[in-house]
């Protein structure tokens, strides 16, 4: 009879801890799973804020373009408005429709009429 409780009580002793086991196992997957939500949630920002400074690249390249094309068309008296304006459409045209560069053309409407001191309209909506 005894060694039957002594079994008995190894036996529950080896089910407690098997139990106390399976709660940190359930306890580690919950963390882990809380984790991999974190991370898939950076990864997303991190996709987010590349595509974001893709853009500002190309927001950048274009004022770059109106500058140098601002440069290239000044001379001895000043602007030469029609040769800016060629070189803007011609930059125009050369920038794809399609893709990030295509960020290119509002960028360049707005600084080339800044240099033209053309009047801005309000726009009620801002582009991304």
């Amino acid at each position: 009879m005894r060694d039957s409780s002594a079994h008995e009580l190894l036996l529950l002793s080896a089910l407690q801890e098997c139990r106390i086991e399976l709660a940190a196992a359930r306890q580690g997957e919950a963390d882990r799973a809380a984790v991999r939500g974190e991370l898939e949630a950076a990864l997303q920002r991190e996709a987010a804020l590349r595509g974001e400074l893709i853009l500002e690249r190309e927001r950048t390249e274009a004022v770059r373009l109106v500058l140098q094309a601002l440069l290239m068309s000044l001379r001895r008296f000043g602007l030469r408005r029609r040769l800016f304006l060629s070189r803007i459409a011609r930059l125009g045209r050369e920038t794809p429709d399609a893709g990030p560069q295509s960020a290119r053309h509002a960028v360049m409407l707005v600084e080339a009429r800044r240099v033209m001191g053309v009047a801005q309209s309000p726009d009620p909506a801002p582009g991304p």
